[in-house]
């Protein structure tokens, strides 16, 4: 799920990976425009996120911070993928 880092939660989203949770669809927290913020306020908004987020979840999806203008986090993404069809194939 991609979720755009400069805004403090956002209802729609929250409603949005509480449907997937009830309905076992497993997925990943993509933060998105990294680079669009002061570090401190991108700090913020992910922690708000992510500190709403265990009010109802026991354990956090995985969750990335990205930036399409610097390329941050893209190998941790392509990792991860990489790393979900190799236990894929395994099965």
């Amino acid at each position: 799920m991609l979720v755009d880092s400069r805004h403090e939660p956002q209802k729609i989203d929250l409603e949005f990976i509480t449907w997937l949770g009830e309905n076992e669809i497993p997925f990943s927290i993509v933060f998105t425009k990294a680079d669009k913020s002061a570090s401190g306020q991108l700090n913020i908004n992910i922690k708000r996120y992510l500190e709403t987020l265990t009010e109802q979840w026991e354990e956090l999806p995985p969750h990335f911070i990205t930036s399409s203008v610097n390329r941050s986090g893209r190998d941790e993404i392509l990792n991860y993928i990489q790393k979900i069809n190799r236990s894929v194939k395994g099965n």
